[in-house]
């Protein structure tokens, strides 16, 4: 006991307590907001359904009508465009280039006038009356607001002439500048009361106004008042939201006025968000009312067969706190389903899928303070608003004071292993570290954001745990006696040192969870930065813990009684070994592992996952509650038990070191599960606690195989270290 104690200062350890109980309690808060987080909306485009009842001469009615039972809940309106008032016969509207050769009677007569006593130029577009008075109004409207006076007149016959690009592309680019037949010209009322009369929400994607004016704003929200649709959400749409970049407050201000949430697209990576300008001062001033968007992507969505499809919703859903399912319909049939059917199907079968995870479908719900304004009903639903998005009690930030005792946890914890590996660094050094530390961190937080101060202490976190963990198993391995104890017996010894080990781990990565939890990591605002850091830190303190601790060049390896050489020298001693044709192998293959190692970490671009592990992920996801890593079951855990078998038969350091390393990885991975603040809490605990039970199966049956070829190797291995 005496020798713990000098290892492990029991007032460092007491301070990991202290602040393990108060990551305890943020966490169960979290649990709460994620909790009350339960409505998903879904989302699809309005024009797209009236294309396709075009397209396969459907009535656009009972289309809409089908595809609300089957679960739409919300549609998407865009701006409307010159082209698209044209086709629906709400105006008319023509290219001059094309208008300049036409007879008189095209456009149904609505530019005779103009073509028999005007000029037309082929660098304008022209616009006509037609069916819809209040389309024309807010036409007009819009175009002023848009272009000024300065390129709008009025020619021959009360025509419209606007100055500009008449081109019309087949596919426009809406992130630049668009030719004026398919650029942006506001919401359209008519469009709104139509999707309002047809039983749906709606949500708004229009496109910001260059250059932006507080009047063309209230303009906006003018329409969306004059409407009665029921408006949810807010979508941007083009490259920067509306109202950027000086009118920013004004935009927030009439969400916030009609409850109107932010909606964040997921990015293609599934890295935070579509990146649109003055998203996060908008994000900022609506005080991050916003549910998280999850859209496939339109290229990908063409190359997806259904089945493929449907599995990322509700797990999106469900793993990444998506509320919108923003659904892109099929264009093409599949099989033997028509592009009606199998998009019915599709919204179907994903609706279903959303409610067997324990869902509901509705206006989406936001993450937001439990502990803010009174949001719930007497029967603990909560409140909602006319347009059917819950009432916002504000965004869930915790006192500052609170992540000040959780970072006592990170700097105890690296103050604990630096006492592992300087014999040197005392309790002086060690106090003095926290007591500086906690000087810092109060600095930071309380007179600032303190952002880069918790995400250090994240990585520290993150990083020193897992090695904490493998160094108390590795004092249990050193107190082992002989080398006679059983194949079942080191089983079950290894099954609750894992465990142990996990335990261990998890108290980090229960103080990651505090440290980074708030409503701008939740909804990944900020993130996490040091992901690929996190994946190799471990390992490498393991490895200086390891060479401080035993002789990697002694057969049997020298415990802490027996102080081996220092790290440095038998790194150095290492570095002077000749180099054999297998050495060189050894290395290809060890350079290979951590490449794929490192490479299939993240979220950018990598190494590519096999075709094989992709179907293992697809069945792990559907019979566990939350699909383990594979660095853990298939790497970490099974790792650890050869271990454990290796240090019950006494196996060469060396050998011991490389397993050890292996073991680390599992711990590592899985304190850094808990880095991706999106996915809910106590998903990733249970993440850990299917892959402790997956990976402890692989290990047993990795152990049963080695033992079996125990005894033919082990002398060979013994004569290879000593000649070494």
């Amino acid at each position: 006991m005496q020798d713990w104690k000098q290892r492990y200062n029991p007032v460092l350890v007491g301070l990991v307590i202290v602040a393990f109980c108060m990551a305890l309690w943020l966490v169960h808060t979290r649990y709460r907001v994620e909790k009350q987080n339960d409505t998903v909306e879904q989302v699809a485009d309005y024009q797209a359904v009236l294309m396709m009842a075009q397209r396969d001469g459907l009535d656009a009615k009972t289309l809409l009508h089908k595809f609300k039972d089957a679960g739409i809940t919300t549609l998407v309106v865009y701006d409307t465009t010159l082209e698209r008032l044209d086709r629906e016969g709400r105006l008319a509207a023509a290219p001059g280039s094309e208008l300049a050769h036409a007879a008189p009677g095209a456009w149904h007569g609505a530019f005779d006038a103009l073509l028999q006593g005007g000029t037309v130029r082929p660098d304008a577009v022209y616009v006509a009356r037609g069916a819809d008075g209040t389309a024309w109004q807010e036409t007009m409207e819009d175009l002023r607001l848009r272009y000024g006076t300065d390129r709008i007149r009025t020619v021959a016959g009360g025509v419209v002439e606007v100055l500009g690009d008449d081109r019309l592309l087949q596919v426009p680019d809406y992130r630049s500048q668009t030719p004026l037949m398919q650029a942006p010209l506001g919401l359209s009322t008519e469009e709104l009361k139509a999707v309002q009369d047809a039983g749906f929400y709606v949500a708004v994607r229009t496109q910001n106004y260059l250059p932006v004016r507080e009047e063309a704003l209230r303009s906006m929200f003018r329409r969306i008042d004059a409407s009665g649709a029921k408006v949810t959400s807010y979508i941007p749409c083009g490259s920067e939201v509306v109202g950027f970049p000086d009118k920013i407050q004004v935009m927030a201000d009439e969400l916030t006025k009609r409850n109107i949430r932010l909606g964040l697209l997921e990015h293609v990576t599934q890295l935070q968000f579509t990146k649109f300008d003055g998203l996060d001062p908008l994000l900022r001033a609506v005080d991050y009312n916003a549910p998280r968007v999850y859209n496939i992507d339109a290229l990908e969505n063409s190359k997806l067969l259904m089945p493929d499809a449907l599995r990322r919703w509700a797990l999106a859903d469900e793993e990444r706190n998506i509320r919108i399912n923003y659904i892109r319909f099929f264009n093409k049939p599949q099989g033997s389903l028509s592009v009606e059917r199998l998009n019915l199907s599709y919204v179907q079968q994903i609706t279903e899928s959303v409610k067997a995870r324990g869902f509901r479908t509705g206006v989406a719900t936001v993450l937001q303070n439990p502990y803010g304004a009174q949001v719930l009903n007497s029967d603990g639903t909560l409140k909602r608003t006319e347009n059917g998005a819950p009432v916002f009690g504000g965004a869930y930030f915790p006192s500052p004071y609170f992540f000040l005792v959780t970072a006592l946890g990170g700097l105890a914890a690296l103050a604990l292993y630096l006492r592992l590996i300087c014999r040197r660094f005392t309790m002086p050094y060690q106090l003095g570290l926290v007591v500086l530390g906690m000087v810092v961190t109060a600095a930071t937080l309380l007179f600032g954001r303190g952002l880069l101060m918790r995400q250090m202490l994240a990585l520290v976190t993150a990083s020193v745990f897992p090695v904490l963990s493998i160094s108390v198993i590795l004092r249990i391995w050193d107190e082992i006696r002989g080398d006679g104890t059983s194949t079942p017996a080191i089983l079950g010894n290894a099954l609750w040192q894992l465990a142990l080990a996990v335990a261990i781990s998890l108290v980090g990565a229960t103080l990651n969870a505090a440290i980074m939890g708030d409503n701008r990591f939740f909804l990944e605002a900020d993130i996490y930065r040091g992901v690929k850091a996190t994946f190799v830190l471990p390992v490498v303190l393991t490895l200086l813990l390891f060479l401080s601790e035993y002789d990697i060049f002694h057969c049997g390896g020298k415990a802490v009684a027996e102080r081996p050489a220092s790290a440095l020298g038998q790194i150095v001693r290492v570095c002077r070994t000749r180099i054999s044709l297998y050495h060189l192998v050894i290395l290809g293959a060890l350079l290979f592992a951590a490449y794929i190692f490192v490479g299939r970490s993240g979220h950018t671009d990598g190494v590519p996952v096999p075709a094989l592990e992709i179907k293992l992920r697809v069945f792990l996801e559907q019979v566990m509650y939350a699909r383990p890593r594979e660095k853990e079951f298939m790497i970490g855990h099974p790792a650890f038990f050869l271990a454990a078998f290796a240090a019950y038969r006494k196996a060469p350091a060396w050998l011991r070191m490389v397993l050890v390393l292996g073991a680390v990885i599992g711990q590592g991975s899985l304190v850094q599960t808990f880095c991706h603040m999106r996915t809910p809490a106590i998903m990733s605990y249970i993440r850990a606690l299917d892959g402790y039970v997956l990976g402890a199966v692989l290990g047993v049956i990795a152990v049963i195989l080695v033992s079996l070829l125990y005894r033919p190797v082990r002398n060979w291995v013994r004569r290879y270290t000593v000649h070494e």
